[in-house]
């Protein structure tokens, strides 16, 4: 139970970072608590559970908003609402057609042709980490003045649906879900507090669906393998954390260059790794 707390806090700090929680929690899991790489890509998936409850709960009125958006013969709609409703489900779309197809990749690597090589699934992690730091570094931080409120449908269209297949990217461990979708929408023009706003409410949606394929389809997931209260505590704890965290590591996050601790994170991995396993070898 404790090192399940100890992962929980974790996520519940690194997700409002664009350092990969995904990547951070498959890393501790595997080399300090000694989980397998399967079990640790699904509690990776599984702990973003309590954090996007913490960003319904943050981002409330707007999912109340776009609730009704659904409605709209009951309630009165906004453009906005629409706008952001139109987008949630384009970028869901959009979002499967990358995700679905890299999650069973990863699945199939991890299980078939790595499953013991936790230094290999490292420094994979370590270089989407790398990846990560790079795309953060070549994208300006006040690209635009677009916003969604007063976008064209064409535009919710595709620049959803573009936003959606680059956050499908971020199944993959080491690639930050924040980081590579916030600096899509930048490049589409959009202002940047409103790109940040549009990137957190588009992961709630496949935050759960990520954890429903896992739980249904994931050899190892950690659903058949942990006791339902160690579930609920580890929910509730990176709930409680992230919602404690959320506002200060957000500006933080809009602060700090973090580009380059991803890219310095991945190097040192390399630097580690990479002659421990030519030792070892030998």
């Amino acid at each position: 139970m404790i090192e399940y707390i100890i992962i929980a806090i974790l996520q519940g700090l690194f997700e409002w970072l664009p350092i990969s929680s995904s990547g951070q929690v498959m890393i501790v899991s595997m080399n300090v608590f000694g989980l397998s790489a399967e079990q640790a890509f699904s509690l990776a998936i599984w702990l973003h559970l309590g954090t996007t409850f913490a960003v319904l709960i943050k981002f409330r009125k707007d999912f109340i908003k776009i609730i009704k958006a659904f409605i709209p013969n009951k309630f009165e709609v906004q453009n906005s609402d629409k706008n952001k409703r139109d987008w949630l489900i384009i970028a869901t779309i959009g979002t499967a057609f990358t995700a679905l197809p890299l999650y069973f990749l990863f699945k199939v690597l991890i299980e078939g042709f790595l499953p013991v090589q936790g230094d290999i699934i490292t420094l994979i992690i370590a270089g989407l980490l790398i990846a990560t730091g790079i795309i953060l570094l070549k994208v300006k931080k006040d690209f635009g003045n677009k916003n969604l409120e007063e976008a064209t449908e064409d535009e919710v269209y595709k620049d959803g649906f573009i936003a959606g297949l680059m956050q499908g990217i971020s199944i993959l461990p080491g690639i930050s879900r924040s980081g590579i979708t916030t600096s899509t929408i930048l490049l589409e023009d959009y202002e940047q507090d409103n790109a940040l706003k549009i990137s957190f409410l588009m992961s709630v949606p496949v935050a759960f669906a990520s954890i429903a394929v896992d739980a249904l389809f994931g050899n190892g997931s950690i659903f058949g393998t942990l006791a339902p209260i160690t579930i609920v505590v580890a929910t509730l704890v990176s709930f409680i954390v992230g919602y404690l965290s959320m506002e200060l590591l957000i500006r933080i996050a809009q602060k700090v260059e973090f580009g380059y601790f991803c890219l310095i994170y991945g190097v040192i991995a390399f630097v580690i790794i990479i002659p421990f396993m030519l030792i070892s070898g030998a």
